[in-house]
């Protein structure tokens, strides 16, 4: 007998290009992904190609951004190796001041965003992210 109960298990999204809210010269909108309140979810890139622009010192993503309205941004590492991250209060690292992050609330549009993260330096003053990929995900 399983102890996993089936309607405790977080959510699976999908990476792809379907929801990839890229600028497109036709106008067209990636699709939202849309969960119902959880205290997390998982986010698979199993599949998916990143397109890393030329000219760039990275040859793939290191960090998972999510955005929560204009004052709570998190962070969790992205891994080369890996292709399922859970993302939740356990993996989420606040950054820039936010508060810790306890979950999502009902109502909530977030956005996430897979890139590179260079720490400011000589020739850098500032932190720079270059996207990667970015979805938008509603909390039911």
């Amino acid at each position: 007998m399983s102890s996993i109960v089936p309607d405790l298990e977080l959510p699976i999204l999908v990476v792809d290009d379907a929801h990839w809210q890229k600028v497109s010269s036709t106008g067209e909108e990636g699709e939202e992904y849309s969960i119902f309140g959880r205290d997390g979810f998982r986010l698979s890139t199993k599949g998916y190609e990143f397109t890393i622009p030329s000219g760039v010192d990275f040859i793939a993503p290191n960090i998972i951004q999510l955005v929560i309205g204009k004052d709570q941004l998190y962070a969790t590492a992205y891994e080369p190796d890996c292709t399922l991250y859970t993302i939740d209060p356990a993996n989420l690292v606040p950054m820039y001041g936010s508060r810790r992050f306890t979950g999502f609330q009902k109502g909530q549009k977030l956005i996430i965003a897979i890139g590179h993260l260079s720490p400011p330096g000589h020739d850098l003053p500032q932190p720079r992210f270059i996207v990667l990929w970015a979805g938008v995900v509603n909390i039911l």
